[in-house]
């Protein structure tokens, strides 16, 4: 079944991710996909809170059962799924900004979060979960987000479909979801740098533990990790160790 075959609607949940995973553990198949209209408690990483406002944004969440036991490209595949489709779309090029977010001019208009349940070292199931802001106005945004959050009408200007955007996503989501089961790693790390909000030489500051630190920035592995030049030492790190708090284009 392709992604997109059964769509499970609600006009409100808590988390499509959650919903989702309930499906998963129960008798849902590859493709099916959960969208709500708004959630209540929706999540972004790092146990933060992911605004989704009625009928302001687009937030579904994709039911997979991959074949292959190491997932780490997974988040970088429908990043990049979602990156072609509001091209397709739109005409709107986003940046991918590592790990997990969905940037445009500066501003955060989306994320991903991928989710998966485990037997041993083999998935039994994965679970993307997608936010994407469409028809925010700056004052939809807490104040202390009105300078680092967007929504794509923001730019675009016009009244965006959102069963296009959700429609795109899901074509695009099949084909780089068949990359990712091909293992066509370098390709998809290759277009994730291309995309990639930070620029290979420029320099991040960050977080370790509680320390500040800072590196120069050498692209991502095929573990999803973020390369730093660190005082000529190459550093690697998984999202859960690192904040980038600072890049020179401004904060997080």
């Amino acid at each position: 079944m392709k992604i997109g075959g059964k769509i499970h609607r609600f006009e409100s949940c808590s988390s499509t991710n959650d919903l989702a995973k309930q499906l998963a553990e129960k008798n849902a198949v590859h493709g099916h996909v959960v969208v709500c209209g708004e959630q209540t408690r929706g999540k972004g990483t790092k146990g933060r809170t992911w605004i989704s406002m009625l009928k302001k944004g687009l937030y579904f969440s994709v039911i997979l059962f991959p074949s292959r036991p190491d997932l780490s490209l997974l988040p970088f595949s429908a990043s990049l799924a979602i990156r072609e489709a509001v091209l397709n779309e739109l005409n709107i090029l986003i940046d991918l900004k590592w790990p997990n977010d969905l940037m445009y001019k500066g501003r955060k208009i989306g994320g991903v979060l991928c989710e998966s349940s485990f037997s041993e070292k083999e998935p039994n199931y994965s679970v993307i979960g997608i936010g994407i802001n469409l028809k925010h106005k700056k004052n939809d945004f807490p104040a202390d987000l009105q300078k680092r959050a967007g929504s794509l009408e923001m730019f675009y200007k016009r009244s965006i479909d959102r069963e296009k955007i959700l429609w795109a996503t899901f074509r695009f989501l099949d084909k780089w979801y068949r990359a990712f089961l091909k293992r066509e790693d370098h390709r998809i790390l290759s277009k994730y740098l291309e995309a990639s909000f930070f620029h290979e030489g420029e320099e991040l500051k960050a977080d370790v533990g509680g320390d500040p630190v800072s590196g120069v920035f050498k692209g991502v592995d095929k573990q999803g990790k973020i390369i730093l030049d660190m005082n000529g030492k190459e550093e690697r790190f998984l999202s859960g160790e690192i904040l980038i708090k600072k890049s020179g284009r401004g904060l997080e």
